[in-house]
């Protein structure tokens, strides 16, 4: 009989005895039977609900199995008992960067004075998802001389999205090539190979990296929205209206997804289904230019001049540059008579090229704006 056959059985005939289940779950743990060891777990818990070592195990059993919630509702626990060691906090500050909690985890993982490198990249993942990107750009720049030969790869990838997240695209580009020279898989230089292809209209190239990711990752947001994102280049709209759905979703507070359906839903004639989206994106963010822009475009188009005006004035001083904004000024200056103004605009418009790409923003967006041409 195993050893774990044989903890069954004095389980079964004893499951008051603490010691015996303790053994139990952790053998159970340990050959990946974590269904089971939970089953153990919640019946020694019945007469032994306070017990520390089964708290403990409540929490490693809930991130082993995701179940984030209860891990954080078990660690919470051990916390008002008194217990405080590295690995307790850490792990409830994985549980809560699991669950989106960014500030919380970041709080925990300040607290620790000795982190290691494993939860120093936590910590700057954090701060990336905080918005506090050129802190975390710092501190893994700080980890190349104290991380392992393994680790090499994944700090070297975060680099290559993190300079891509602050515009730094030679740099972003630089770090993602030198990833994928060690570690061709690495999900974050994946990302960045991505990024870059998509900003540089190179559709093909994009999907080549999205693809594979999105069937390793199936429910991660960011690879549902660049997913979409190429679909909508391609005008394949019904299929990008799907993605960028499931994509808000996913993260509801991605104000660029959440405008993106809005002009899909334009582009298919859905101009009420648009509007809602600018609609929500001004909520979600009011100083994202292309919420504003989206709305005043909207009303320029049902001739609502003043509403359009108030729109695209509101984004233009967010960003002079917001081709929604300039289309709907030019058809407002239109409307005027000011034919040249309105050409001068649109002409202004259709040779901007950005500084990544070689394809003009007419090429990207006339298929959005016709109706409005």
């Amino acid at each position: 009989m195993s050893a774990v056959n044989r903890l069954r059985e004095y389980f079964k005939f004893d499951p008051k005895n603490i010691d015996i289940a303790l053994q139990l779950i952790e053998e159970l743990a340990n050959q990946g039977d974590f269904d089971e060891a939970l089953i153990i777990l919640n019946e020694a818990k019945q007469y032994h609900i306070d017990e520390p070592m089964l708290i403990s195990w409540s929490a490693h059993l809930g991130l082993a199995t995701s179940d984030f919630k209860s891990a954080i509702t078990a660690y919470n626990q051990l916390f008002e008992l008194g217990y405080s060691q590295t690995g307790l906090i850490v792990n409830s500050a994985l549980a809560h960067y699991q669950l989106g909690d960014y500030r919380q985890a970041k709080k925990l993982l300040d607290s620790v004075e000795d982190l290691d490198v494993t939860n120093k990249i936590l910590k700057a993942r954090c701060n990336a998802q905080l918005e506090e990107t050129i802190a975390a750009i710092t501190d893994v720049n700080t980890l190349l001389t104290l991380c392992s030969d393994e680790q090499l790869p994944e700090i070297l990838g975060l680099l290559s999205l993190l300079y891509l997240d602050d515009a730094q695209y030679d740099l972003a580009k630089e770090y993602c090539e030198k990833t994928l020279s060690l570690d061709d898989k690495q999900f974050d230089a994946r990302l960045t190979a991505a990024s870059l292809a998509l900003y540089k209209i190179r559709i093909d190239d994009a999907l080549s990296f999205i693809e594979p990711l999105d069937k390793e990752y199936p429910d991660t947001g960011r690879i549902i929205a660049m997913k979409a994102l190429a679909y909508m280049y391609l005008q394949r709209f019904d299929l990008a209206i799907n993605l960028y759905e499931r994509a808000c979703e996913k993260m509801p507070a991605h104000v660029g997804s959440r405008i993106n359906l809005g002009w899909c839903f334009f582009s298919v004639g859905e101009k009420d289904k648009a509007k809602q989206c600018f609609n929500d994106g001004v909520k979600i963010d009011r100083t994202f230019a292309e919420s504003h822009g989206g709305l005043a475009l909207i009303s320029a188009l049902s001739e609502e001049w003043s509403e359009s005006q108030v729109h695209f004035k509101r984004a233009l001083k967010l960003d002079p540059l917001s081709p929604s904004a300039l289309f709907a000024r030019s058809l407002y200056f239109k409307s005027k008579g000011r034919e040249k103004e309105a050409e001068s605009i649109v002409s202004g418009l259709i040779n901007h090229k950005s500084e990544l790409s070689e394809v003009t923003l007419k090429d990207i967006v006339s298929s959005f704006f016709q109706k409005s041409s």
